[in-house]
């Protein structure tokens, strides 16, 4: 075992952040999951919980940290400078920082869905990117500027969108059985006991960001279960994705009659969210054909590490090990 080359790879997202280690045959041999790590949303927090995630990799690896040849951070929110430049402070201190690739989640989920470099990359959870290559390596991007920045579609878009609606409403309780499993879904998330609490929450909440994006899941359960409110908030969204391939197909000049899609992350991978935003293309395209993974972004990191050490490994040899 000591001609084993280990690998390090993190996936941290708005909600979640993923490690794995695995060694140069592919073999996984450990996975942990810890809270979201979003460096733009929580700052040294985020910087925080990336370090102290790849301590506990290491420690149940039963491996010192100083063993691992390649680490890969695939992070969301690295376009804060600040963020990024404490996070490689804190990877310097513990003489990790020249073994280290740090990269956008976004590039890491392209590089698992897209390995040819080509083709459209649909990113939905707590935030959302639409992006595409071309065949020169040109990057095509839409939405992906911040959770509150503008994207539509997303996570916390969603759950931002239905607290308006309700707070907009809040006469209407007695009359919409709508509203009211609303109100319940947004107390059961916030843990509140009554909906007039909400404000303080959206004031004082430090995991504000964290829970808006999680309702976003009741919200799309409401939706398919037929409360109009929440589809209607479900349906815009979908409209807004829908507006955003179809701008990358028209960058692309790629063919209207059979287009991939790859998908990544929770919400893109719920069905009734995905039925709804097929509805939205159905006049634009014949046949949309969607691609995803069974494994976590946090290898394509750890890849994508480990292939700029020299060291020669692929996803491929980490879905042979697993098979």
């Amino acid at each position: 075992m000591k001609n084993n080359k280990y690998i390090l790879g993190i996936d941290g997202g708005g909600s979640n952040t993923r490690g794995v280690i695995f060694n140069q045959k592919g073999q996984i041999l450990v996975e942990l999951k810890a809270k979201g790590s979003n460096l733009y949303v929580y700052k040294e927090n985020g910087v925080k919980t990336i370090i102290d995630l790849v301590k506990k990799l290491a420690k149940k690896a039963n491996i010192d940290i100083s063993e691992i040849s390649a680490l890969g951070f695939g992070l969301s929110g690295i376009s804060d400078i600040h963020s990024r430049e404490l996070l490689l402070k804190e990877l310097d201190k513990l003489n990790l920082s020249k073994n280290s690739l740090i990269l956008s989640d976004t590039e890491s989920a392209y590089q698992l869905l897209c390995p040819t470099g080509r083709g459209i990359l649909l990113s939905i959870g707590t935030g959302i990117v639409c992006l595409a290559k071309d065949k020169d390596g040109k990057i095509f991007k839409v939405a992906g500027n911040g959770h509150d920045k503008g994207d539509i579609g997303s996570g916390y878009w969603i759950g931002k969108k239905i607290i308006n609606k309700i707070l907009f409403n809040q006469e209407l309780i007695a009359v919409s059985d709508d509203i009211v499993e609303i109100h319940n879904c947004i107390k059961k998330v916030y843990n509140i006991s009554d909906i007039n609490f909400l404000q303080d929450e959206l004031t004082n909440n430090s995991d504000l960001v964290f829970n808006t994006a999680r309702l976003s899941e009741d919200i799309i359960n409401l939706a398919e279960n037929g409360n109009d409110i929440a589809l209607s908030v479900i349906q815009e969204g979908t409209r807004h994705i829908g507006d955003y391939i179809i701008y990358l197909v028209s960058e692309m000049n790629f063919s209207k009659e059979n287009i991939i899609i790859a998908g990544n992350g929770s919400i893109i991978k719920n069905n009734f969210f995905r039925s709804l935003l097929v509805d939205s293309l159905r006049f634009e395209f014949k046949i949309i054909n969607w691609i995803f993974s069974d494994i976590s972004c946090s290898v394509s990191s750890g890849v994508l590490a480990a292939q700029g050490k020299n060291i020669n490994i692929s996803i491929n040899d980490i879905i042979n090990a697993k098979n």
